[in-house]
């Protein structure tokens, strides 16, 4: 498995926090005005090959930083790690410019 590291920040205090190591353990760690515990966890083998097609499906990747200055979701997407290390920022509004993106997301999203 490719390390994962993926953290979302928002308005209110709300931010999103998945961490997955090359063995497929996770840590996920969510908050909103109140924190809640991490939850940790091992991906399943379908967890981990849909993640491995979405992560190959992106490509090459370019920053898609906020426009302006109001407030928006700011993500921070990690792959790999040493000089394989990809590290990617956008905003909440580049999930609905690339679906590519979006496909990946929401896979980590949900676990």
């Amino acid at each position: 498995m490719i390390p994962i590291n993926y953290q979302v920040t928002g308005e209110e205090e709300y931010s999103f926090h998945i961490e997955i190591d090359n063995n497929g353990n996770y840590t996920v760690h969510t908050g909103t005005y109140t924190t809640q515990k991490p939850r940790t966890g091992k991906l399943t083998g379908e967890q981990e090959a849909e993640l491995q097609t979405a992560i190959e499906s992106l490509g090459d990747m370019s920053e898609q930083p906020k426009p302006g200055t109001g407030q928006a979701f700011q993500a921070k997407l990690v792959v790999g790690e040493g000089e394989k290390q990809v590290v990617y920022t956008f905003w909440e509004g580049a999930l609905e410019e690339d679906e590519r993106l979006s496909a990946l997301v929401r896979r980590l999203e949900v676990i």
